[in-house]
């Protein structure tokens, strides 16, 4: 049971880590388990010696952004602390939340095996109009375990596509509208080309 607990007379949720910019879906339509995470969240912000970040998120209809920070063990490559921040609605803070609980102690193989329908289980189940924030939970957990190869590891694009494949036209990529990962790709792909340092 939360410690806290929001309900339909909660006003928006507004903090530095997370703001929600809308009213969607009632909040009758969330679980239990999604409201408790939210009100009870405990990884907010940047964890001490983060040395991985993403953002992913969409701007169609309202700006909704998800950013993960991660502390990541360099010589096990194992999580150690992931923090988050989450703007627009209570899914996105909801799957942000529950990625910064969920990632520490995992190695990146175990982070990059997480699935959409294992985050909307232990989220109680999202409304069916804010499914796609599952999506944005994968990709930044894709993000930033590529941020990660790329900025501290150094790899080549290769290398990185075959860490985390890319299919630059698939589903995922394209209901993604902001990612930092697709941006880190096509500047390392420019380094590579000798067109930036």
């Amino acid at each position: 049971m939360a410690k806290q607990r929001l309900t339909q007379d909660t006003p928006f949720l507004r903090t530095p880590d997370m703001y929600q910019i809308e009213n969607d879906a009632p909040i009758t339509e969330y679980a239990d388990a999604t409201l408790d995470l939210i009100a009870d969240a405990v990884n907010c912000g940047i964890p001490d010696g983060a040395n991985a970040f993403c953002s992913v998120g969409k701007e169609k209809r309202g700006t909704v952004q998800m950013q993960l920070f991660a502390r990541i063990d360099p010589d096990t490559e194992t999580f150690e602390e992931v923090g988050f921040r989450s703007h627009g609605c209570l899914a996105a803070i909801g799957c942000a939340a529950l990625l910064a609980n969920k990632l520490p102690g995992k190695t990146f193989e175990q982070a990059l095996a997480i699935t959409k329908e294992e985050l909307d289980e232990e989220l109680g189940g999202l409304p069916k109009s804010r499914i796609y924030t599952l999506v944005f939970g994968i990709e930044a957990v894709r993000a930033l375990i590529g941020d990660y190869c790329l900025r501290i590891k150094g790899y080549s694009l290769a290398q990185l596509t075959q860490e985390i494949p890319c299919d630059y036209m698939c589903v995922n990529c394209l209901l993604t509208e902001n990612c930092s990962l697709r941006d880190e790709r096509v500047d390392q792909e420019m380094r590579e080309l000798g067109e930036i340092e």
